[in-house]
């Protein structure tokens, strides 16, 4: 028989409870700040590759029409390429978002629950976050979102662009190009929008991979 008395017993468990929601409190921490870092990453990535993209495929655009060589069909495929890039750094970047908010909610929950009994006369005068329902997916003004805009933007300029360089109308070139940009960021950010959205008032594991 185990000498170890039943307070002991739960004591000891008590203890080793708090050990994981410390440890657990740290690594989702540090897992926040990198899924943070990491769409800062993908728009400085993205708009490099942009860039390139769209400097080579202008650059060979005017080659053709100052020297008669047709190198319209490379700045074409140069177009598709980083529309298609493009999009999947959309992707990514609203997915990311998923990763974070979820993490986000987590860690508001651990210290919401560490602070509710004011520890050590502790009471969050500065009520810093213990919401559990906070962050939202969908927050306009998030930073995050911001890169999102940005990115969508981008990719409808390189669209935009493709139409421009394939299609020889130049009396509607203008209305063209807007009429492009325009649909191509409305699209992009509404179904961003939505499928973040449909994330809200889900657990993490229905929000991350849709399980019920």
């Amino acid at each position: 028989m185990s000498n170890i008395t039943p307070n002991r017993q739960d004591t000891a468990c008590e203890q080793a409870a708090a050990q994981f929601l410390e440890r657990d409190f740290d690594q989702c921490f540090e897992q926040m700040r990198h899924y943070d870092g990491q769409i800062w990453d993908l728009f400085k990535f993205t708009l490099a590759s942009y860039t390139t993209i769209l400097g080579a495929a202008v650059g060979l655009y005017q080659y053709s029409l100052e020297n008669g060589i047709d190198f319209v069909p490379v700045a074409l495929v140069l177009l598709v390429v980083g529309f298609l890039f493009g999009l999947c750094m959309y992707a990514l970047v609203i997915r990311n978002r998923v990763y974070f908010v979820c993490v986000a909610k987590y860690i508001n929950e651990h210290r919401g629950f560490f602070l509710k009994t004011k520890p050590l006369g502790f009471s969050n005068a500065s009520k810093m976050f213990t919401n559990l329902k906070r962050p939202q997916f969908f927050n306009w003004r998030s930073s995050q979102l911001f890169f999102s805009y940005l990115i969508a933007s981008l990719n409808a300029i390189l669209l935009s662009m493709l139409f421009y360089f394939w299609l020889d109308v130049s009396a509607n070139r203008t209305w063209l190009l807007g009429g492009t940009f325009t649909i191509t960021v409305a699209l992009q950010l509404s179904i961003g929008i939505l499928y973040l959205l449909s994330r809200d008032q889900k657990g993490a594991d229905s929000a991350v991979f849709g399980i019920r």
